[in-house]
């Protein structure tokens, strides 16, 4: 019995030890190839927003004037300033620079240095590269199809080391690729990075192999062996005729007959559970699937087909919502009141789910409504305000933000019932937040009066109003995204249509959270103003 109580004990142990040295090795190897990849994805991002923030910023016509005349000028100066600070303080850069591509090599203009790097392999306004392999297979049909890098290039040796390298075009006036912004990595400085993650990971799991191996040796010991190797004596016992029959005493206590009677209860309370999930799991589909209707009947009720007006070019107009969950409290509207003036609404029921999507459809009928009738904004709220104080027991308000344009003119009245910051862009400027005086949200209290304000839109003017579930957008360290990014997302493309405008915050909104849950409900719209005879 002794040589069999070692063999169990030693064959379980090295058993164990065995698959977690393979289970970590596994580990390893899986980590070692993610990360890679990870890594050099993320330094690829990384590179390419770069080099299309700079090509968005430079002017393709003054580029080609470096080139031909080799002199430079103050624009010239706060260029090179501005690559050498992105390269001094982005992880791992090895090259920034802006040249001038032709059919077989092209022309530095600029060459990012910083302190460390030494100026002898620094490259000169009008230094000339011939192209290698690399340059004819990636970089040229980049160059024709006036497009960025749109994958990750594997450069070769040219003298440096192997590289990641990203690009993306400079245009001119006329929409000609009048230079390249290019960024590069040298691959062995990445790999060495990853090498260093690797040996913390391989460190890590040493420590923990040991640790884990006595910590198991202990309890496989004490509660598996020491328990088996007891009732395998009381067997050996009987089997030798010690007992004629085992006492009831033992029979009792046997954990064998014990775990034979728990697996059998546990099987009984497992088939009442899996009816139990059954039915359960049935109530949800047919949950699930009021509910899919239920967004879609939701989604149905906001205007969603773009353009909206196409027989009317004094204005360009566009929304998206996106809930939290299956179904929102918010809502956009716009719609003509009649063939001169223009109703914009955005509004935010109080609370989320049914309820307040319920209350959301109320409220967006009788505001629809109502506006249709006639009005200023101050009366329509005043009214639905009325409406909706009438038997809300739920005590649901929402917030609104509704305007009326005269399309002919530009000249507009707003209200604002407690919702956020409308946001105004002139043209030629930035977007910027208009701030005033709210009037309370509506159905908060009965027999109130609304504020309303007068404003007027140039031919050329953009305005931006959306929800709380913007600028309260958090990402996992739950901090909020801000009306600050979300300038910053707008005031990165300006001049970009309406679409478009939607789509930049949207993404820097994304970008900032980066997968964390979304709590509040999302909804956006913009109107550019083309103004009468304009297209």
């Amino acid at each position: 019995m002794k040589k069999g109580r070692r063999g169990l004990r030693r064959k379980l142990i090295g058993t164990v030890c065995i698959l977690i040295t393979l289970m970590c090795i596994l580990l390893i190897g899986i980590s070692y190839r993610v990360f890679r990849d990870t890594y050099i994805s993320f330094c690829y991002d990384k590179a390419l927003g770069i080099v299309e923030m700079l090509a968005g910023q430079i002017d393709g016509g003054s580029v080609s004037g470096y080139v031909e005349t080799g002199e430079t000028d103050e624009q010239y100066d706060a260029l090179l300033r501005q690559f050498n600070n992105i390269k001094a303080h982005t992880t791992d850069l090895s090259y920034l620079y802006l040249m001038v591509p032709y059919g077989d090599h092209f022309v530095y203009v600029i060459d990012a240095y910083t302190e460390e790097d030494d100026m002898d392999n620094i490259s000169k306004l009008g230094d000339v590269f011939w192209y290698g392999e690399t340059e004819y297979r990636e970089l040229l049909p980049d160059v024709e199809a006036k497009r960025a890098s749109t994958h990750i290039v594997y450069g070769a040796d040219a003298g440096f080391g192997r590289t990641i390298s990203v690009w993306a075009p400079v245009f001119d006036k006329d929409g000609n690729v009048a230079a390249m912004v290019e960024a590069d990595y040298v691959l062995t400085e990445v790999e060495k990075r990853i090498n260093s993650y690797v040996l913390r990971i391989v460190l890590f799991f040493a420590a923990a192999i040991i640790a884990i191996t006595a910590v198991l040796i202990r309890v496989i010991d004490r509660g598996v062996v020491s328990p088996i190797l007891n009732l395998t004596k009381y067997i050996d016992s009987y089997e030798r005729g010690k007992t004629a029959k085992p006492p009831v005493r033992l029979r009792e206590d046997n954990e064998i007959k014990q775990l034979s009677e728990s697996f059998t209860e546990m099987v009984e309370k497992t088939d009442k559970y899996i009816l139990y999930i059954k039915k359960i799991t049935a109530e949800q589909e047919r949950i699930s699937a009021e509910l899919n209707v239920a967004t879609q009947i939701q989604a149905d009720m906001l205007p969603r087909i773009f353009p909206a007006f196409p027989e009317r070019k004094e204005f360009d107009i566009y929304a998206s919502m996106k809930p939290a969950k299956e179904v929102g409290g918010d809502f956009y509207d716009f719609f003509l009141v009649d063939e001169g003036h223009l109703a914009m609404v955005m509004a935010d029921v109080s609370g989320k789910g049914v309820p307040a999507a319920l209350f959301m459809v109320i409220a967006k009928t009788l505001l629809k409504n109502r506006a249709q009738a006639g009005g200023t904004p101050a009366e329509i709220l005043a009214d639905v305000n009325r409406q909706l104080c009438e038997g809300n027991e739920a005590e649901l308000f929402v917030t609104v933000w509704l305007a009326v344009l005269e399309i002919s003119t530009g000249e507009g009245t707003a209200a604002n019932a407690g919702h956020e910051h409308p946001v105004l862009r002139r043209a030629g400027g930035e977007y910027e937040l208009v701030k005033y005086r709210h009037s309370p949200a509506v159905a908060a209290m009965d027999g109130i009066s609304f504020r309303e304000h007068a404003f007027r839109l140039n031919p050329g003017d953009s305005l931006f109003v959306y929800t709380d579930g913007v600028p309260e957008a958090n990402n996992k360290e739950n901090e909020l995204f801000g009306t600050e990014r979300m300038l910053e997302a707008l005031n990165r493309m300006p001049d970009a249509g309406v679409r478009k405008v939607l789509e930049n915050v949207t993404a820097g909104i994304d970008a900032f959270t980066a997968g964390a849950e979304q709590f509040d409900d999302m909804t956006l719209l913009c109107l550019k103003y083309v103004g009468c005879g304009k297209e």
